[in-house]
C-alpha cells in the first residue's frame, strides 16, 4: 500500500514536472516566433522603402526598373513560421538591391539633392539598424532555448514533447 502511494506520488510529480517543462519550452518557442515575426516586419519595411526609392529613381536608369522587377519577383514574406535560412535569403536580396540603389544614387548628383531621396536613404539605414537589432534578439532567444533543452533532465522532456534545437539567423 505504501509502495503504491509512493509510486503514485512520484507519477504525479513527474507529470507535473513534464507539464511545467512543456509550458516553459512553449513560452520560449513563442518568443522565438515573435522575434522572427519582428524580423519579418523589419524586412517588409525595408522592402517598401527600397521599392519607393527605386520608383523615385526610375527615370534615371533602365537598370533600376529591372532591379525593381527582380526584387518584386524574388521577394517572399517573412512570418513567425519562416525558417532562419529563408529570412537570411530575403535579407541578402534586400542588401543586394540596396547596394544597386546606392550605386545609382552616387552616379546621379541631382538625385542626391532630392529631399525624398535623402529621406528614403535615411529610412533604409534606420531599417537596417532595426533589422540588425531584431536579428540579435532572435539569436539571443534561440540561444536561451537551445541552452535550456541541452541539460538533463530537460533534454528528456524536450524529446518527449518534440522540441528540437533551433537554428540561428545569419544575416549579412
Amino acid at each position: 500500500m505504501k509502495t503504491g502511494m509512493i509510486v503514485g506520488l512520484l507519477l504525479i510529480l513527474l507529470v507535473g514536472w513534464i507539464i511545467s517543462a512543456q509550458r516553459r519550452l512553449t513560452a520560449m518557442d513563442e518568443n522565438i516566433k515573435n522575434a522572427m515575426g519582428q524580423i519579418g516586419v523589419q524586412l517588409f519595411s525595408r522592402y517598401e522603402a527600397e521599392i519607393a526609392l527605386l520608383e523615385l529613381l526610375q527615370p534615371h536608369g533602365e537598370e533600376l526598373w529591372k532591379t525593381a522587377r527582380w526584387l518584386q519577383e524574388k521577394r517572399r514574406t517573412v512570418t513567425a513560421e519562416t525558417e532562419p535560412a529563408d529570412a537570411a535569403e530575403q535579407g541578402a536580396l534586400l542588401s543586394e538591391a540596396q547596394r544597386i540603389l546606392l550605386e545609382a544614387v552616387e552616379r546621379c548628383p541631382a538625385v542626391q539633392e532630392n529631399k525624398n531621396c535623402r529621406n528614403y536613404l535615411n529610412a533604409l539605414d534606420s531599417y537596417g539598424k532595426m533589422l540588425q537589432t531584431s536579428t540579435l534578439i532572435y539569436n539571443d532567444t534561440v540561444s536561451k532555448f537551445n541552452q535550456s533543452i541541452r541539460p538533463f533532465p530537460m533534454n528528456v522532456a524536450a524529446r518527449l514533447l518534440h522540441f528540437q534545437k533551433k537554428a540561428y539567423l545569419e544575416m549579412r
